[in-house]
């Protein structure tokens, strides 16, 4: 008996140890680490402690070291702070942000990892108001389309799930927008507001955006125009080079496929489409929803020959608060307790004008797609590799 319980202990002992050890992390300046609370970082606490976070590109390094939390409390990817001749540096140019343009990553192969997905560093900050903080959703990207004299316009939204790949709607991929306004060219992530280089607020300015080539897109197969209910409309967008992860740019995480949305839970839109007063935002915007009753959507669509399928879901429904157009991909999203942020949805359509009330906007649930969209990231990886290869 003695030894039975002997080994349960041991057993036990040795279980504990294995799940406490800390996640393993990447830090700012690219040297492997671990995932640990702050508290338990003294180099980058005591830099807190002593006012470092003051200094701009100290306080980028700080907040690009977050990889989580944990009841509450920030992780942080421990690990040295930059030296006195990095502090100094200017951005660089959008071209050198992007890295490997023809080189393969096992990395890219998958959506964002748990741990390093879905950090918002404004996270604490209460949602009240309309405008977007500096660094707040850095996963949102502006789809840009090259129509037939070269100009390029930005008509979509999309958001980062890994260096390589942007999560969109289909019909910001094919279709229609395509004659209106071109194939999709170009991808900008980082983007705050669009009248200006480099975005500021108070003296806190944040690097470039970056601009990246599109390689390829690729629109759900199920997913056809002529359907006036947009069943499939979601799709991948594959950047030409491997974006930078920085303060101001960072992936997304996928939700669970698992997970169920019920009617009056809270999520969260952004993007730069058209306000009540008829233009286009130049700054990015953000909007609380909620959930609205799948059947009372069903019944709202049916008349109008919109026959809602079950990867679809309805939120909103209150008058003059509803994405619109230039929202179109963009994400839905919603923070799970620990802080870390998901992609619900997708933007599919909605109402015509835009925010009419007791008429809620139609997402496609990525919840029903999440196998889909991996096996496309590890398809289409391993296809340019093959290509860039041969």
């Amino acid at each position: 008996m003695w030894k039975s319980l002997s080994a349960l202990f041991v057993t036990t002992l040795l279980w504990s140890l294995v799940l406490s050890q800390p996640e393993t992390c990447v830090t700012p300046l690219g040297r492997q680490s671990v995932c640990v609370s702050l508290y338990n970082c003294p180099i980058l606490l005591k830099a807190i402690e002593q006012g470092a976070s003051r200094n701009s590109m100290v306080s980028s390094f700080l907040k690009g070291s977050l990889c989580g939390f944990h009841e509450g409390i920030p992780k942080v990817c421990c690990g040295p702070l930059p030296t006195t001749t990095m502090q100094k540096q200017t951005p660089r140019p959008t071209q050198a942000l992007a890295q490997g343009s023809s080189s393969y990553n096992q990395e890219d192969s998958s959506p964002a990892p748990r741990n390093q997905c879905g950090i918002d560093n404004n996270g604490d900050r209460i949602y009240g108001g309309q405008l977007t903080e500096l660094d707040e959703f850095p996963w949102m990207a502006l789809l840009g389309y090259k129509n037939r004299t070269g100009t390029i316009t930005y008509q979509c939204g999309g958001t980062l799930i890994n260096r390589r790949y942007i999560l969109t709607a289909a019909h910001c991929i094919t279709g229609a927008i395509v004659p209106k306004y071109g194939h999709i060219a170009t991808a900008r992530l980082g983007e705050y507001d669009t009248r200006t280089d480099v975005d500021c607020v108070g003296s806190e300015c944040a690097d470039r955006p970056q601009e990246i080539p599109v390689a390829s897109a690729y629109p759900h197969p199920g997913y056809s125009d002529n359907n006036r209910n947009k069943k499939d409309d979601i799709g991948i967008v594959r950047l030409a080079a491997r974006a930078e992860y920085t303060y101001y740019v960072q992936p997304i995480c996928l939700v669970d496929n698992r997970d169920r949305l019920e009617t009056g839970d809270d999520v969260y839109v952004a993007g730069w489409g058209k306000t009540q007063f008829e233009r286009k935002s130049p700054i990015k915007m953000k909007l609380r929803l909620s959930i609205f009753d799948k059947d009372a959507c069903i019944s709202k669509y049916r008349p109008v020959g919109a026959l809602l399928g079950e990867n679809q879901f309805c939120a909103g429904g209150v008058f003059l608060e509803d994405t619109c157009r230039g929202d179109s991909g963009g994400p839905l999203m919603k923070r799970r307790p620990e802080g870390v942020w998901e992609s619900v949805g997708v933007v599919s359509f909605g109402p015509t004008p835009c925010g009419s009330d007791g008429w809620p906007g139609v997402y496609t649930s990525v919840a029903r797609y999440v196998d889909w969209i991996k096996n496309t990231l590890k398809i289409t990886n391993v296809r340019h590799n093959m290509y860039y290869s041969s």
